[in-house]
């Protein structure tokens, strides 16, 4: 539906964000009826209090004193109030589900029900004026008839905007969305204030009969529109299957943004009510606020995808504040689902959701700070091939250097601050030990990049390369990966002795220490013996390699293919007859075990020279 016809001058992506935005404004009532809807589904109707009320979501915003007086009042039968909880669900599912189109005639419909409880009040406020009137009307002068014809004006022009609104035809329709004004014409006909009661009982029952009419002529029409959207998401399903089928419609529907939306919106209002309720720490108000907004799996989820947004945001400013190119970092959309998925799988696992106040208070902080430590490594995922590229290049201004080493400090306190706080907060356990161990491991691999930033300062400091760097930058490579391996083993090793003597075991905590042992440890010692092998390799086949002469070079008077840079000293000759450095072609083969220009595999290459130097090097040992 074309919600915004007249945004002239809009560019086609502005005009879509504005669409957007009102597509997720108008759905979010919805999630807010589920998320009452969820927690008070089992309470019955008659036990509401206002104590009950005073613990909703929503306190601090609005009087629900009369709510609770409304509700006593009134004896509601219980199967009446059983249907009308589960009618808030089929609201919910008309303001999620629907086109726009249908949510907006929804709205109007909303929008015309209450402009017909204004005239029932209008109505009722003229009875209780004409009360203490004279008893016997006598409109003999133009200005008797002010008050009466008021009050009819005003319901003239509150039936001209419904039947406006919603684009009622029908004459017929048209004059009944007047029938609040028959209390009026049946006084200005004589009718004592007394008996006026009885028109207006007369208009409210025209009002409910063409209420119930209109609404049983254009509820076949809705649920047709529902029956068409479930045999398009049954043919969806059906060709593409659950999953695919289920990414389209989070898509179509924008829950992310919709629930993103709900999340801030119940916890902007919790917030104002905290800070009007005169907390002395914004650091419990804000903590309070996040506790009492997480009520549900819906407010949970929402939360996730809150964070979520915010990871991503950080990432993306921190990327603006140390100038790293984004082509560097892969922006597809996933950032922040990591910190995402730590926050619901801890939340879920602690059971927050059946915690009372201050348990839910306490575990939300401890969650928080685990998720904090989740941003920090994606931030250092930023930071550390843009820091390395800026050591390697000479043209870098200073301002760039000082920025990207002083997230790097960031880096390297901030995860040592967190770890001492979980220290503090928690007993030691598997869980705890998991965590302190990727806090270290931030820290650990922001000193090696550090280093390795440093290396390469220097190194581009040389007018001749120095191959002493490339061995150190490997030296912290490897300390690294052994810092990184016993602090995996240590989880592996302080779970299994957890597990086995004191009996604080559960299938979950095994498959955790399995993917451990397999991914953090396993595979982390394969790296390292992958990488020593290929670096043990290399230096074998370079010591094959015949070195070029000084004749050689100058009559060549080539560059080396790998740095472009002149042979001003010793060179190394492969097998295929093409000539490099030594160092570049050193490195070159702990990636590669070929030729840069020719690829030719050298493990392979047995050419007569090759033959020579091996028989060379024999008889030389």
């Amino acid at each position: 539906m074309d919600i915004i016809g007249a945004t002239w001058g809009l560019t086609d992506r502005g005009r879509a964000f504005i669409e957007n935005s009102v597509e997720v404004t108008f759905r979010v009532p919805g999630v807010i009826l589920l998320e009452l809807w969820w927690i008070k589904r089992d309470l019955d109707i008659s036990e509401v209090t206002q104590q009950i009320i005073d613990q909703n979501p929503l306190p601090g915003y609005l009087d629900l004193m009369q709510i609770t007086e409304f509700i006593h009042r009134r004896n509601l039968d219980h199967t009446a109030a059983t249907v009308l909880s589960y009618s808030v669900l089929l609201l919910c599912a008309m303001l999620l589900l629907l086109p726009m189109a249908k949510l907006m005639r929804i709205y109007l419909h909303g929008l015309c029900l209450s402009l017909f409880a204004l005239a029932h009040y209008m109505s009722t406020q003229y009875i209780q004026h004409e009360k203490t009137a004279e008893p016997v009307l006598v409109l003999d002068d133009f200005v008797k008839m002010e008050r009466h014809g008021f009050h009819f004006v005003a319901q003239m022009m509150l039936s001209v905007v419904q039947c406006f609104l919603l684009g009622m035809e029908s004459a017929v329709g048209r004059v009944l969305l007047a029938v609040f004004t028959i209390p009026i014409i049946a006084r200005m006909c004589g009718c004592p204030p007394d008996k006026l009661i009885v028109a207006h009982n007369i208009a409210c029952s025209l009002a409910m009969l063409l209420i119930c009419v209109y609404v049983l002529y254009n509820v076949p029409d809705l649920i047709q529109s529902v029956k068409q959207g479930c045999k398009r998401l049954r043919s969806l399903l059906a060709v593409r299957g659950v999953g695919f089928g289920f990414v389209v419609l989070w898509r179509r529907l924008r829950l992310a943004q919709l629930l993103c939306t709900f999340f801030v919106l119940m916890f902007s209002l919790k917030c104002y009510a905290m800070f009007v309720k005169d907390y002395d720490s914004v650091g419990e108000a804000f903590i309070s606020a996040v506790a009492a907004t997480t009520c549900s799996p819906f407010s949970l989820l929402a939360l996730a995808l809150t964070v979520s947004y915010i990871s991503q945001l950080i990432a993306h400013l921190t990327q603006i504040l140390i100038g790293a190119d984004s082509s560097q970092h892969t922006t597809n959309g996933n950032e922040g689902m990591a910190e995402a998925f730590t926050l619901v799988f801890l939340c879920v696992q602690a059971g927050v959701l059946g915690m009372g106040s201050d348990q839910k208070i306490f575990m939300l902080k401890l969650v928080l700070f685990v998720v904090l430590s989740a941003l920090l490594q994606s931030l250092y995922e930023v930071l550390e091939p843009h820091l390395i590229t800026v050591g390697v290049m000479t043209t870098t201004r200073l301002s760039q250097h000082i920025r990207c080493l002083s997230l790097a400090a960031v880096l390297l306190v901030f995860p040592v601050a967190i770890s001492y706080a979980l220290l503090n907060l928690l007993p030691a356990n598997l869980w705890l030990l998991m965590i302190l161990s990727s806090c270290i491991m931030t820290s650990v691999r922001t000193v090696q990049t550090v280093a390795i930033y440093v290396l390469s300062v220097i190194e581009t400091r040389y007018e001749e390369p120095y191959e002493c760097f490339d061995d150190l930058t490997f030296m912290c490579r490897l300390l690294t990966l052994g810092a990184e391996l016993l602090l995996s083993l240590s989880v592996v090793v302080y779970g299994g002795y957890v597990s086995l003597f004191h009996d604080q075991w559960s299938i979950f905590s095994i498959l955790v220490l399995l993917f451990n042992s397999y991914f953090n440890v396993y595979r982390r010692i394969i790296a390292g013996i992958q990488s020593i092998r290929a670096r043990r390799d290399a230096s074998i086949k370079i010591k094959g390699l015949r070195s070029a002469a000084m004749e050689e070079l100058k009559d060549g008077r080539d560059v080396c293919a790998i740095c472009f840079g002149e042979f001003t000293f010793s060179a190394l000759i492969t097998p295929c007859r093409h000539v490099f450095h030594g160092f570049c072609l050193k490195k070159w083969l702990f990636v590669r075990p070929v030729c840069p220009l020719c690829y030719t595999d050298l493990n392979q290459s047995d050419g007569p020279e090759s033959k020579e130097e091996s028989a060379e090097l024999e008889q030389q040992g």
